[in-house]
Order: C-alpha cells, then sequence, then structure tokens
C-alpha cells in the first residue's frame, strides 16, 4: 500500500511478486500485481492477475473495479458491464470505489446506472469536486439539466479553478441570453499557471460569455490562442490526416460485384461532420417505436481493427488499411453485430432497427457496405462554414485524434474539403444506399425531412418522430443539451458573424469549389 501510494510502480509489482511467492493465496499479491502491470500499460497481463484475485475473493468490490477497468480499456464492454454490475451488488460504501464504477458505466454507455453510482459517491462525499463533476456529467446525458448545473456548480464552489467544470457549466449556459461570470473567469485564467488542457476549457467558457456580449472577434481570439498552444504541444500535422483519407479511397475505390450476406437490414448509419446536424437525426429516428438508438459506437471501428490483426496503436491508418484488404467481411459483420445485439439486450430494447450514430464512420462507409449488404446510411449535410465554425467552437475529448484538426482554423477547413471529396466518391460507389439530409432544410422543415427520412429506411411515419426533443434516452454528445429543445434556425448561417475571422476558412472552401 505505501508503494502505490507513493506512485511507486516498480516497487509494487517485486513486492507483489514477493508476496505472491510466500502466499498465493492471499489475493491482494494478484490485486496489487495487475495495478503495477496496469500502470506499465500492460494491460492484457492486468487483466489475467486480477481475474487471480476476483477468482480468491469473488465480492471483493475493489478487485471488480480493477477488472472492469481493464475490460474497458481492452473494449471487452459486455463483460465490463456484467463486471460492475457484480462489484455494486457487493455494496460498496467507499465513495471513490462508486465513484469509479460511475465512470465504468459512463465509458459502456449506461448512463443511468453511472447517475445512481454518481450519486451515492456524492452523497458520501459531498465535498469532492471530481465526484460532483462526474454526477454533473451523467445528468447531462440523461437530460436533467438543472441537476447537471447544480453538480457543475458545486464543484466550481468547492474548487474555484476548476477549468473543465466551468467549461462544462458553459455549455449548458449556452442558450441563455444572460450570464455574470465573464469576470470570474478572466480572474481565474490569472490566478495561477495552467495546463494547455485547462487553457482551452478556460478559453471556450470565456468565448462562450464574450460571445454573448457580442465581441466575437474577442471570442474568436480566446479560442485561437489556447488552441494553438495545445496544437504545438501534441505537433499536429495535417498531412497526417490527409494521408488517410488518401488511404481509404485507395482501399475502397470501387465496389465489389458481390458482396457476402453478413445481414445488417437492422442497421442504420447516421454520419457526417461532427456538428452538422447528426445528433438531430439521432433522434428523429430514436422517437420511433421500431428504432432504437445507442449513439455514438466505436463497435465497427474496432471490429474492424481486429480483423485487420494490425499491430499499430491507432485504430485506422495505413496499416491497419492494409490488413482489410484481405480480411472477411462477412466474419467483421457478425463480429460487430453480436456486439450490438448485446448492447441491445443490455438496455432492454426489443426493437426491429438501431442507430449507431458515430459521425466519424464515414471513414467506413465502403467497409460497412460490404460486411453489412442490408445496411443503409444517412449522410449529413452543413454549411461548410458553419461547419467549420461549430467545429473550431467546439471542445472535442483529447483522447481521440480524430478531431485533432480543430485546433487550427485552415486545417479544419481542410478537414471538410477531404470530407466533402471522401462523401462523393461514397455517394458514387453507393448512391441507393446513402440519404443525404441537408441541416438548413431540416430545420427549415423539419417535418418534410423527417417523412423523407423514414420512407429512405422503410419505416413508416410516426407522429413521435415530430416530437423527437422530448424522447427519452441518454444523450453523449455535444448537442446534449441542444436537441432537449424544439428545432431552432439560429445555428444557420451563424458564420456571418465570424466573417472576418474566417477569411483563412473562405478561401480554402473557395479554392475547392465548395463555396
Amino acid at each position: 500500500m505505501s508503494a502505490l501510494n507513493r506512485g511507486a510502480f516498480a516497487d509494487l509489482a517485486q513486492l507483489a511478486a514477493q508476496l505472491q511467492q510466500v502466499a498465493p493465496e492471499v489475493a491482494d499479491g494478484w490485486f496489487f500485481a495487475s495495478i503495477a502491470s496496469a500502470a506499465g500499460g500492460k494491460v492484457r497481463r492486468a487483466l489475467a492477475l486480477v481475474e487471480r484475485a476476483v477468482r480468491l475473493d469473488s465480492a471483493n468490490a475493489e478487485y471488480l473495479s480493477q477488472q472492469a477497468r481493464c475490460q474497458v480499456q481492452l473494449h471487452q464492454i459486455a463483460a465490463a458491464r456484467r463486471t460492475a454490475d457484480r462489484g455494486m451488488q457487493c455494496s460498496p460504501s467507499s465513495a471513490l470505489l462508486l465513484d469509479t464504477f460511475g465512470v465504468i458505466y459512463s465509458k459502456v454507455g449506461e448512463h443511468q446506472k453511472a447517475a445512481q453510482a454518481f450519486r451515492l459517491a456524492v452523497a458520501n462525499q459531498p465535498q469532492n469536486p471530481q465526484f460532483q463533476f462526474n454526477l454533473g456529467s451523467a445528468e447531462q446525458f440523461l437530460g436533467n439539466l438543472e441537476a447537471a448545473c447544480t453538480a457543475y456548480e458545486t464543484a466550481i464552489r468547492l474548487r474555484p479553478d476548476f477549468a473543465r467544470a466551468h467549461w462544462a457549466l458553459s455549455e449548458l449556459e449556452k442558450n441563455r441570453r444572460e450570464s455574470r461570470r465573464l469576470p470570474q473567469l478572466q480572474k481565474i485564467r490569472q490566478s495561477r499557471h495552467f495546463a494547455p488542457e485547462e487553457q482551452l476549457y478556460l478559453a471556450h467558457a470565456v468565448a462562450r460569455e464574450l460571445e454573448r456580449a457580442g465581441d466575437f472577434h474577442g471570442a474568436f481570439q480566446a479560442l485561437a490562442t489556447a488552441k494553438h498552444a495545445y496544437r504545438e504541444k501534441i505537433r499536429y500535422d495535417f498531412s497526417r490526416d490527409q494521408a488517410l483519407f488518401d488511404g481509404v479511397r485507395a482501399t475502397f475505390s470501387r465496389a465489389p460485384d458481390t458482396v457476402p450476406d453478413a445481414g445488417g437490414n437492422q442497421a442504420i448509419f447516421v454520419l457526417g461532420m461532427p456538428r452538422s446536424g447528426t445528433t438531430l437525426i439521432e433522434r428523429v429516428l430514436h422517437s420511433h417505436p421500431q428504432v432504437y438508438s445507442l449513439g455514438e459506437l466505436q463497435d465497427f471501428p474496432l471490429a474492424a481493427k481486429r480483423a485487420s490483426r494490425s499491430a499499430s496503436n491507432a485504430v485506422l491508418d495505413a496499416s491497419v488499411l492494409g490488413g482489410l484488404a484481405e480480411a472477411d467481411r462477412q466474419a467483421i459483420g457478425q463480429a460487430y453485430l453480436a456486439s450490438v445485439a448485446d448492447r441491445l439486450q443490455a438496455a432492454g430494447s426489443s426493437a426491429p432497427r438501431f442507430v449507431d450514430k458515430l459521425p466519424m464512420n464515414f471513414f467506413y462507409v465502403g467497409l460497412i457496405a460490404q460486411c453489412l449488404p442490408g445496411a443503409c446510411f444517412v449522410l449529413l449535410d452543413r454549411h461548410p462554414l458553419d461547419t467549420c465554425l461549430s467545429n473550431y467552437r467546439q471542445l472535442f475529448s483529447f483522447q481521440f485524434a480524430y478531431y485533432h484538426y480543430n485546433y487550427d482554423l485552415q486545417d479544419t477547413a481542410r478537414y471538410i474539403v477531404q470530407f466533402h471529396q471522401l462523401m462523393e466518391h461514397w455517394k458514387q460507389l453507393y448512391p441507393h444506399r446513402i440519404h443525404e439530409v441537408s441541416y438548413e432544410r431540416f430545420t427549415e422543415s423539419p417535418e418534410t425531412e423527417s417523412r423523407r427520412l423514414l420512407a429512405f429506411c422503410d419505416l413508416p411515419w410516426d407522429d413521435r418522430c415530430r416530437d423527437f426533443s422530448t424522447a427519452e434516452g441518454a444523450v453523449s454528445t455535444a448537442s446534449a443539451a441542444q436537441v432537449r429543445q424544439p428545432v431552432y434556425r439560429s445555428a444557420v448561417a451563424r458564420w456571418k458573424k465570424y466573417e472576418r475571422e474566417l477569411a483563412p476558412a473562405i478561401e480554402v472552401f473557395t479554392r475547392a469549389g465548395l463555396i
């Protein structure tokens, strides 16, 4: 325990190994060895070690939390969910353990269970700002926006310089006409040195306040400064994304003459650039009684990665694309559908159709079309400048290299150009399997566009699709607050407020013929 608390993982591994030798029946020896292995990045070994501990003491919630953490890291989603359930059945009293199970549930998409675990953690230890923040995130996903605000505000009261909580609160307040938090935020920014990630959180919160005050230039500059610092840290180079787009087009240069019958008629893929309206369309479909949305799934990209047998750390790169050339399409489709079936069962859904709304599935249209011949695709289209601005104004997860383009305005514009060119490629190969939805047309005539959407998906009209903003179910995307409101058009042509700042993007889009 002393070695663990010091973060001395080499010592921890050595002591755990000694304990295993002298007393292999003591479960802690295997548990601590698992922690040391996970800290060293050896997650598969860590899982095997903690499983030994669980066999010796199957009702130890701490061991089960470690097992579930490893399973999540290895993308064993169903197993992690079952392990977390077993851990919670042990009625853990530790606030830290309850919070850990809440995080695990969040990562496997069980937001209702996550919220319950976080509520227990907060009740046990209400003065912990991180526990309050985690509860706020879960409440936000569930649409409990007032409860989310309260939790974020409490986190900030407990830790005034909690940058991420300030950002999260600003996201919830983005549609409020008034806020008086700008002086507080400016003071906090000057209170100490913040890491680049924290600078981004605070910059986004400040930008929201400046926008609300009509200072669009100031808002843009606040973002640009923080984004530049983070881009320098990660050393992003657009050529990496350019190579990925080129590689996908080259790998899937034509539609195959025949495809294996792997089914997939139940699958509806909603895709497009992030911030282009994919969540709006997802909620329309989810409102239909014959459809259940599973949100943004990583299941297909992971099934493809496993089938490629690539040793690369990336989910998709040249190595993965090369491995997919000979991969069994039917096996990929079956693996994906089995994973989805498990998720639907856990959600208690018996709907015959499901939605997979991972925007970045646009890279996989060619492969999905081959692996799931019955699947259909719904592609969102939004004005390039509004898409560009909305991406630039959004703070995406730092964990996903998919989104690294958005730390520079010109990189964002170039990425959108590549996206449009790839979509034209897919539409030429699969013209009858892709239905395009214009964000602008949808906000103008939501029912007309919804009827066209359902007809394409071979679904009858249902009046519940008209009131999609009231649909139940978690929304774990950047649009969690907006889609709880009726359709509004204030985001259409928002780019005009930033026309001067968007000049570099306008030049990129003009050269590409997109505007």
